[in-house]
């Protein structure tokens, strides 16, 4: 009997001890879970002080249930970012669009139409393939000029230009000059962007410029 005492006391100081290490462990839970919520640090205080007593014993498993099924903040940037959540709580992350299509290359063609002073109708045809043409008096050589055949054109007598879906011109000096919707193009210019314009004159012969 007098064994038994002192087994007995030893098992009840275990128990203690086991019982305020809990208590500690769960004050330090409970102070944890309002922090994390945001509450302010008198919440705390109070958490803490009701696990420490006997009605406060139910607190712990109640925050933690609480902290286990409530919605917290940083879970809002992947709701924000699109990401849904499947059976089980997994997070599956949004469709990834394909990018879009590559643009096509206007691929369409500059048109120049005229008539010639002693008569007869005149279209030239300019696209970006050579980027660069030869407008001259004398007759075709390549596909890079473009040929109007009257004597008031120089032999060359001006440059056209494409690059970039614009359209450009430069005058090389002759003395029927270039004009761009009714005002002279020199030399000294250097070329001009005329993708906007409506007329285009060499010489004596007038195109009205178009895109199709």
């Amino acid at each position: 009997m007098g064994l038994e005492i002192p087994a007995l006391m030893g098992l009840f100081g275990i128990t203690s001890v086991f019982a305020l290490v809990g208590l500690v462990l769960a004050g330090w839970m409970a102070w944890r879970i309002v922090a994390k919520a945001g509450l302010p640090g008198w919440a705390g205080l109070g958490a803490i002080l009701l696990t420490l007593t006997a009605v406060g014993t139910i607190v712990p498993l109640v925050l933690l249930w609480v902290f286990a099924f409530m919605r917290w903040p940083r879970d809002e940037p992947q709701q924000a970012l699109g990401y849904a959540t499947a059976s089980g709580g997994a997070t599956v992350p949004p469709q990834v669009l394909p990018p879009p299509a590559m643009a096509l290359a206007d691929r369409r063609l500059w048109r120049l139409t005229g008539a010639l002073p002693g008569g007869g109708a005149l279209a030239l045809a300019v696209d970006a393939a050579p980027g660069t043409y030869v407008v001259t008096g004398s007759p075709a050589a390549g596909a890079a000029e473009l040929s109007v055949p009257d004597p008031s054109l120089g032999r060359p007598h001006a440059r056209v230009l494409v690059a970039a879906g614009r359209l450009g011109l430069e005058d090389l000096g002759t003395p029927g000059g270039t004009f761009i919707d009714g005002a002279r193009l020199l030399p000294e210019h250097g070329p001009r962007d005329i993708s906007a314009a409506r007329s285009i004159r060499f010489g004596a012969v007038e195109f009205a410029l178009s895109r199709a």
